[in-house]
């Protein structure tokens, strides 16, 4: 009777002691105490569970993703706040936001140009050289910024198309006193997909060119803020959180010019954002640096312009740099 009842299964056993498979520490809830890893009690090996771990990560209320999209939006300045004084966990890691957005914006960038429609190309011939201009953009400005209707005449293609070999016909004269470097780019440039590989140089060129872009003008920062003072980081942190919004804006912005080209729609949304982002860096600039509004004010007509002028003379740097790569 003895062995019978030792045999038998207690009904009071302990429950099993699950461990985190990353790390293996003794688990004590949903999450890993040493590494914040969640336990699933089944692993990830059907495609339908896989959706469902996705789909309630990104709808959850409480998912970091979304806080931390409403703060970047709606609450300038905030997620750096919170960052310094050391409230994290409830957002995403400043480098992984920004590695994430900046992603998804260059992808939105590609995708906008791989979606636009065929240029029109005017081909023809100076001396030895050939050329195939591209005048597609041009033509698709003018009907987003005007009310010439998007199916030009064929009267003013070919309007255009005269002017093009012209203007095509004096730089190629101009390009051949140059040199060898910038006769094959020229050449190069105005080829079968010559504007397309450069729109392609420049993109991947800026996305990589930020990763410098930012630090740099971190330094700058310094000096205008030096009482109190404020470390490298706190401004290197500050800038990442407005470049990942300015991001946000311009990824809206292309999504909207994906769908319409109506300059009486495109026009008003530029105007607006523009204007939102300089309100968004003042009040940033106010919840970050704790000034006075005129001081705040004048360092934002002061940071606001070093930053365009730097970003312009990156472009540049890049444009060149493109244009001798083809």
């Amino acid at each position: 009777m003895n062995v019978s009842a030792a045999a038998a299964p207690s009904a009071t056993a302990p429950p099993a002691i699950h461990h985190c498979t990353n790390c293996g520490t003794a688990l004590s809830g949903p999450y890993c105490s040493q590494c914040g890893q969640r336990h699933h009690d089944h692993p990830v090996h059907s495609l339908r569970h896989f959706i469902q771990e996705a789909t309630e990560d990104l709808t959850h209320a409480d998912s970091r993703l979304w806080k931390t999209m409403r703060a970047l939006l709606l609450r300038p300045g905030l997620l750096t706040e919170e960052f310094l004084a050391g409230r994290r966990a409830r957002y995403l890691p400043p480098v992984r936001l920004y590695l994430v957005v900046s992603v998804v914006f260059f992808l939105l960038v590609g995708l906008q140009s791989w979606l636009s429609p065929p240029p029109v190309r005017v081909r023809g011939s100076h001396g030895p050289a050939r050329y195939a201009v591209n005048i597609g953009t041009a033509l698709r400005h003018s009907t987003a910024t005007s009310r010439v209707p998007a199916a030009l005449p064929v009267q003013s293609v070919q309007s255009v198309c005269k002017a093009v070999r012209v203007r095509s016909a004096a730089l190629g004269a101009w390009c051949n006193d140059l040199s060898p470097r910038i006769r094959h780019s020229w050449m190069a440039l105005n080829s079968e997909g010559g504007l397309e590989r450069l729109d392609t140089i420049l993109l991947h060129s800026i996305e990589r060119a930020m990763f410098l872009f930012l630090p740099l003008m971190a330094l700058c920062l310094l000096p205008l803020y030096r009482n109190p003072r404020r470390y490298y980081v706190e401004h290197l942190l500050f800038l990442v959180h407005y470049q990942v919004f300015v991001f946000m804006l311009l990824g809206l912005y292309t999504l909207l010019e994906m769908i319409t080209s109506s300059g009486r729609v495109l026009g008003p949304v530029a105007d607006a954002l523009s204007i939102y982002a300089l309100v968004y860096l003042y009040l940033s600039m106010r919840r970050m640096y704790r000034e006075r509004r005129a001081r705040t004010m004048t360092k934002l007509v002061a940071i606001s312009l070093g930053y365009l002028s730097a970003f312009a003379l990156m472009f540049v740097v890049i444009a060149t740099y493109g244009f001798l790569a083809l």
